[in-house]
Order: structure tokens, then C-alpha cells, then sequence
């Protein structure tokens, strides 16, 4: 009988997060799972601080290879998948790969190269050729790696729905133009813009701004209700997904929302048959969208998001990296 494959995921634990995503769909594809935790990082300040000085991350990395050391009794590994993989440097990938014996891949749903320093900090982009595998969500951004990763793999953002699906709202946002998501600049701008059509914002670190109504973040089920019961939801891509999508771009779908968003080559690929989703070309042809009716819009097909569920990613990860899943 052949043993399943064997798999040890590291990341930071995170409300409706891509780590425990992954989890259930390498679990879902028959691999063994072993979870790592990489954080909560505390204190605080020295997360901040590691962030523009990755050396001051030694703890944390401290902290890991003890986890790793426990984990080796277990037996071998064939896969060590790390998410994102904050404060780990070169060493902390050679130990990782020595330990467990097996190849380590990052997986990072953020572009290394992004201007965020929670996005190109914490050594991140230092550690790309240290991994065996690179996993990004877009063909832009994986050409970007490709001259310093020794392996990249595509594997775009999809649909956990153990974790959104359509569930009743409770009347918040009936009939409102609504975003879901963290404050930008861009998108701060973005919205500002479009404040005399009172959105509701929901997420962290947005300013007061007139004619928005800010509330607090949404996540998980509470994601769901929301933008299921919404007029419009208004996907706003940063700078780093602005030719390709966003995890927004199947979550809305699966949580039964009516999306409005930039009309690029992945959103018409992916979403190009889904009657309720708008993609728009222009801030003047945004407007018009969202002052119609979207009770006028096509049924959204049935199977739109077959083939796009984090269970499909990671079997075609697992075959990418020629792991069986069986």
C-alpha cells in the first residue's frame, strides 16, 4: 500500500488566511499534514522593526527550528511548504530542507517585489533563490522571479468555500455599493472619487474620508454576508495584482456577491462566462455600472468556480512538483 504524501506547511495563522486553506486542500488531496505555525509575532514593535531589519527576526527563526527539531521525529517529509515565508533567510531554508529531508517551496500570495514593506520586508525577497520552488499567482509576476528562483510555478488565487459561501446578510448593506478590503493609498484615492455614491468600507487603516462610511473589517462568513447582500462589491486590485486578479476575484463569486472589476486578461479568463460579474475599462464606465441595476444581470452559471478551488491548486501544485497525491 502506498503511504500518503507527506506534507509539513509553515505560516502564519491567519482569520479566513491562505495557510489553513492550503491545509484542507493538500489534507482534501490525501497528502498527510503536518501544520507549523510561523507567528503571531510578538512583541509587536520587534515585528515592525524585523520587518526593515531582518536580523532582528533571530528569534523568530529561533522559535521555528525548535518547532522543526519536534517535528522530525515524526519521520521523513516529502514536501515542506512555506506561506509567504516572513523572517526566513537562507539558513532557515537549508535547515528546513536538511530536518525534514524534502524539498521547501514558498508559496506567497503577496509579489516580493511590492513596494508594501510587509511585502518586499523581512527578507523575503532575499530568500527566493534559497527555495527549491517558487509558487505566485500571476504570469507577470513569475517572470519577475523566474531569473532568480530555481523553479516557478503559477498557481492563481481561487475559492476555499469551507470557508465563503452565500449566507443570508442581516440587512447592512442591502442595496449599497460596497469594498471589502485594507486601506491604500491608491484605493483611498480610488474611493474618494466615488464617495457621492456613499460606499460602505469595510477594512483596516482606511482615514476619514467625507462621504464613506468605514466599518470595521469582514472576514469569513461575515465576508459573506455582506457582500452577498450588497448592491455592487467593488474589487479594487493593488498595484501588484493590476494585470492579473485577487483572492477577491473568486471570494466574491463564491459568497454569491455581484462583482465589479478592471477588466483584465485573468478576470476575462476566469470570470469571462459569469453573468454577475461587470468588469469595467474606465473610472466613467465604473460609475455608470454602479449606478444601474444589477437585479437586471444575467444567473451566475452553477459551475463557474469548478476548477478554481484551492483543492484544484494544489493538486496541480503537487503534480507540478511531480508529488503523488494519491
Amino acid at each position: 500500500m502506498t503511504r500518503p504524501t507527506r506534507v509539513a506547511i509553515i505560516g502564519e495563522p491567519a482569520e479566513a488566511g491562505l495557510r489553513d486553506s492550503l491545509v484542507d486542500a493538500f489534507r482534501g488531496s490525501g497528502c498527510s499534514v503536518a501544520v507549523l505555525p510561523l507567528g503571531p509575532w510578538q512583541p509587536g514593535w520587534l515585528k515592525s522593526a524585523a520587518h526593515h531589519q531582518p536580523l532582528l527576526g533571530a528569534g523568530f527563526r529561533r522559535t521555528l527550528r525548535i518547532q522543526v527539531d519536534a517535528l522530525v521525529e515524526q519521520g521523513p517529509y516529502d514536501l515542506v511548504l512555506v506561506v509567504k515565508g516572513t523572517f526566513l533567510n537562507t539558513h532557515s531554508i537549508d535547515y528546513l530542507r536538511s530536518r525534514l529531508a524534502a524539498p521547501v517551496v514558498c508559496w506567497n500570495p503577496d509579489s516580493p517585489f511590492d513596494d508594501a514593506i510587509s511585502n518586499c520586508g523581512a527578507g523575503i525577497p532575499r530568500a527566493i533563490a534559497a527555495y527549491d520552488a517558487y509558487i505566485t499567482w500571476a504570469y507577470d509576476i513569475a517572470e519577475r522571479i523566474q531569473p532568480v528562483a530555481a523553479h516557478v510555478l503559477v498557481a492563481p488565487f481561487a475559492w476555499d468555500p469551507a470557508v465563503i459561501q452565500p449566507t443570508p446578510g442581516r440587512g447592512e448593506a442591502a442595496e449599497r455599493i460596497v469594498f471589502i478590503g485594507t486601506a491604500t493609498r491608491q484605493r483611498s484615492a480610488f474611493l474618494q472619487r466615488l464617495a457621492h455614491l456613499r460606499p460602505i468600507v469595510f477594512g483596516a487603516g482606511w482615514p476619514r474620508l467625507d462621504g464613506l462610511d468605514i466599518r470595521p473589517p469582514a472576514r469569513g462568513i461575515e465576508f459573506a454576508r455582506i457582500a452577498g447582500e450588497a448592491k455592487w462589491n467593488l474589487n479594487l486590485l493593488r498595484p501588484q495584482n493590476a494585470h492579473s486578479h485577487n483572492m477577491r476575484s473568486f471570494e466574491l463569486v463564491g459568497a454569491g456577491g455581484t462583482q465589479v472589476a478592471p477588466a483584465t486578461a485573468d478576470h476575462e479568463r476566469f470570470l469571462g462566462r459569469d453573468g454577475r460579474t461587470v468588469l469595467f475599462r474606465s473610472e466613467t464606465e465604473l460609475e455608470a455600472i454602479l449606478r444601474s441595476d444589477p437585479y437586471d444581470l444575467p444567473p451566475r452559471p452553477p459551475a463557474i468556480l469548478d476548477g478554481h478551488t484551492y483543492l484544484t491548486r494544489a493538486r496541480t501544485v503537487l503534480a507540478g512538483l511531480s508529488l503523488s497525491h494519491s
